[in-house]
């Protein structure tokens, strides 16, 4: 191959992959909301025209968890791209006290209450899906939970620990004290209709773990959909 030929395939190649990089990273953006807090933002994924089947994914509701935040929001994205349906990733970023346990969970949940279950209440979303990362002791593996027990997300997972076998599902007891996270957000989030997930992931999982898990799962969410 001569060197002309070699350069032209080069820049071909790179042309391509750029495309494909700011193709996958366009989406409807918008900021729903800023306060002292932090902010919340809005992207929707659907490349190929309005879906029948739309998931939204809520990332960043507890600020240090880190690997439940840039691998699924890169899921989002590539599986909109090589998929044919709409995703939508509501985005929390805390600024305030956001490495303080406490605070910054207090803040990224308030967020999320006052900005996102709104946005949602508005929408037409077949599922909700509000990822997590967990410690050593909280569950086992990958897993998901439905904090509601509503009939629509029971089915929806059931069906999705049908499909992924390495996954964990747990269902609410209704025994004990229920966490900050589910009275304001997931459970009012499934009592308005919305069938909704917790997913946790494991937070000593490496990105690339981390990132095919989700993928599978954001496949088996979407399966569950048409069973």
């Amino acid at each position: 191959m001569e060197k002309k030929e070699l350069k032209r395939l080069i820049i071909a190649v790179l042309a391509v992959i750029i495309f494909l990089f700011l193709f996958a990273n366009w989406s409807q953006h918008s900021t729903l909301g800023t306060d002292d807090r932090g902010y919340v933002t809005k992207d929707v994924y659907a490349h190929y025209g309005n879906s029948d089947k739309k998931i939204a994914v809520v990332t960043g509701i507890h600020p240090r968890e880190n690997i439940a935040i840039g691998s699924v929001q890169d899921v989002v994205k590539f599986y909109a791209l090589t998929h044919g349906v709409e995703l939508i990733n509501y985005n929390i970023v805390v600024e305030s006290d956001a490495e303080d346990y406490t605070k910054g969970r207090n803040n990224g949940e308030g967020l999320a209450n006052q900005y996102i279950l709104p946005d949602v209440k508005n929408s037409d979303y077949d599922l909700v899906i509000i990822a997590h990362a967990h410690e050593q002791g909280y569950g086992e593996g990958f897993y998901i939970a439905t904090p509601k027990m509503d009939e629509r997300s029971v089915y929806l997972a059931e069906s999705v620990q049908n499909a992924l076998s390495d996954f964990n599902y747990y269902k609410a007891s209704g025994k004990g004290k229920k966490s900050s996270s589910a009275i304001l957000f997931s459970n009012p989030l499934a009592s308005a209709g919305y069938p909704t997930f917790v997913y946790e992931i494991p937070e000593w999982s490496g990105y690339f773990e981390a990132f095919y898990m989700t993928y599978r799962l954001i496949g088996a969410s979407f399966g569950s959909l048409d069973a």
